[in-house]
């Protein structure tokens, strides 16, 4: 299972493959704590950055360390995530929508921003 083709939520099983483990194995890690999941009436859904985690958890090197980024690298990606004034707006009318007992609220396609 490659990582380009790895879905962003997955199954026990889809889990146990991709670390090359076995399926009871990711059920005791879940039991254990050792890997975040979610329960989903009687079936476990397992966030991809959780098994991510699980791995730089368990790595046999203690002395690698996360990168650590520049004050002036974290900026620049704070400037990258700022939305546009056409995105500001449609957040802007999302937040102020009434909910009305909705767990989501539909936007027209037309009025999102077209890609760069």
């Amino acid at each position: 299972m490659t990582s380009e083709r790895l879905p962003n939520i997955l199954t026990p099983e889809q889990a146990a493959a991709y670390l090359q483990i076995n399926r009871e194995t990711v059920y005791r890690y879940i039991r254990e704590g050792k890997l975040v999941a979610s329960k989903l009436g009687r079936t476990y859904r397992i966030p991809r950055p959780s098994l991510d985690l699980l791995l730089w958890a368990t790595r046999t090197r203690q002395d690698v360390t996360l990168r650590e980024y520049t004050g002036d690298e974290i900026n620049a990606f704070i400037q990258a995530d700022q939305l546009d004034p056409a995105a500001q707006e449609i957040a802007q009318r999302f937040l102020a929508a009434p909910q009305r007992g909705r767990s989501h609220t539909t936007v027209e396609v037309s009025a999102l921003p077209k890609p760069l």
